[in-house]
């Protein structure tokens, strides 16, 4: 039962990430952008993000879902790390152009508490 509330809570979290990109698509795509990445990132990942979002709180967690929601988390947060360390002052855009910000350790704390969250879960499964 922890395993589902574990895996359902960070789902909603991701699931939030990718409705708010969605739903500001073009300001996320202006901070897609101005971070230098590639424009098929900004149209891939709000729905790489709402769909392990949704499959994180609807459905029984698989191994597969662990680790793909694992995997996109290790990205993100190895990203996070970077802009940290370089001293980025553009925007993360991490839940969208509502939360629009210069990442910060906590991000990278809340990215590392999702991700411990996702290995109790996946370990109690």
């Amino acid at each position: 039962m922890l395993s589902r509330i574990l895996a359902a809570c960070v789902g909603a979290v991701i699931l939030f990430a990718g409705a708010t990109k969605a739903t500001g698509f073009q300001q996320w795509k202006a901070d897609a952008r101005s971070q230098g990445l590639w424009p098929a990132i900004a149209y891939v990942v709000p729905g790489v993000e709402l769909l392990l979002g949704a499959l994180l709180i609807v459905l029984a967690p698989t191994p597969v879902v662990f680790g793909a929601a694992t995997l996109l988390l290790l990205i993100f947060t190895v990203y996070l790390l970077v802009l940290v360390a370089s001293g980025s002052t553009v925007p993360c855009a991490c839940f969208g152009a509502q939360f629009s910000k210069p990442p910060s350790w906590r991000d990278v704390l809340r990215n590392v508490l999702m991700l411990t969250a996702l290995f109790v879960a996946a370990a109690m499964y």
